[in-house]
């Protein structure tokens, strides 16, 4: 198998570079994205609000993406724990590499904040959008789109394919909120294998490259390409949030239609409300007419009716 690892994208400062190495290894490290201050304001409101998270015992385990951990820390539904987080959102440089991998109507997934701790376990390598059924010839067996499960892929190496593959519908923009280090457990990532059409091979050992970058920067992936998180051998937590954008049609991870708070929506501007999923997409996401137009609560929308109450 080649060497992958050595032909890698550096951290850069230049969104055009940023966008390149999407294209053509399936992430990149983009430094600057942020001032360090707001960076330092990030960290100091999310540290404070997983320090209470723990003390009250809430839930703060993903199974989905780390079933053997019970170490590593998450912080969900972020828009309703702190303005600042909209920084990341609504950030210039992260909606560019948005527009470039999925396009202008793309829609915020999730929002939330992935705390490693020392002594974690390493996840696992996975794509993120495990949930795409694989192109098939006419005629041939497939997977029932809703009964997909992780297990139901293709596995192999990452070299291109020499078929069909699918289009990238997720991109993860994932911030570096303290620094990233091989230590602490920063992301490993798999160049080029976003355009393998496979997962990795469980438990199989990959030449992947250590995603370290400055407090400030963004680490974004294809929905395609192969990550995971390492262990952190240090004495300190990675702190890291996914902003994580999706295709229109897409189910969110997060319910933001359904779990922010009043106050928070109230404070959205109209972009802010549609990527959080408020807007109608070509009839996809209505809440009582097909036409495009604003979600609202139910008790707005038309209930029975009946000719005999005009009578």
């Amino acid at each position: 198998m080649a060497d992958k690892a050595s032909d890698r994208p550096e951290p850069t400062g230049d969104i055009e570079q940023a966008k390149a190495d999407l294209d053509r290894h399936g992430f990149c490290i983009l430094t600057g994205a942020i001032p360090a201050e707001t960076a330092a304001a990030v960290q100091d409101r999310l540290v404070d609000q997983a320090a209470a998270e723990r003390e009250r015992d809430i839930d703060t385990h993903s199974a989905f993406v780390e079933p053997d951990d019970d170490v590593n820390q998450w912080v969900f539904m972020l828009p309703n724990k702190g303005d600042i987080f909209r920084e990341l959102v609504n950030n210039a440089s992260a909606r560019a590499l948005v527009g470039h991998v999925l396009g202008a109507e793309a829609l915020l997934s999730d929002c939330s904040a992935h705390i490693t701790w020392p002594g974690n376990k390493e996840m696992a390598l996975h794509i993120d959008q495990w949930f795409m059924p694989q192109p098939i010839m006419p005629g041939d067996a497939y997977t029932r789109a809703a009964e997909m499960t992780r297990a139901d892929q293709p596995f192999g190496d990452p070299e291109p394919a020499q078929r069909a593959i699918n289009i990238p519908m997720i991109l993860n923009v994932f911030w570096a909120i303290s620094d990233f280090t091989v230590e602490n457990g920063c992301t490993r990532l798999m160049p080029g294998s976003h355009l393998s059409g496979r997962h990795p091979v469980p438990g199989q050992a990959y030449d992947c490259v250590m995603a370290e970058a400055p407090a400030g920067s963004i680490v974004a992936w294809d929905g395609r390409t192969w990550h995971g998180a390492s262990l952190n051998t240090g004495t300190a937590p990675r702190v890291g949030v996914t902003t994580y954008w999706g295709a229109p049609f897409l189910r969110q991870l997060m319910n933001f239609t359904y779990g922010l708070k009043q106050e928070v929506v109230e404070a959205f501007d109209d972009e802010e409300r549609r990527t959080h999923g408020f807007l109608c997409w070509s009839s996809y996401g209505s809440t009582g007419s097909a036409e495009r137009g604003w979600a609202q609560p139910g008790e707005k929308n038309i209930g029975e009716l009946s000719v005999k109450d005009e009578k």
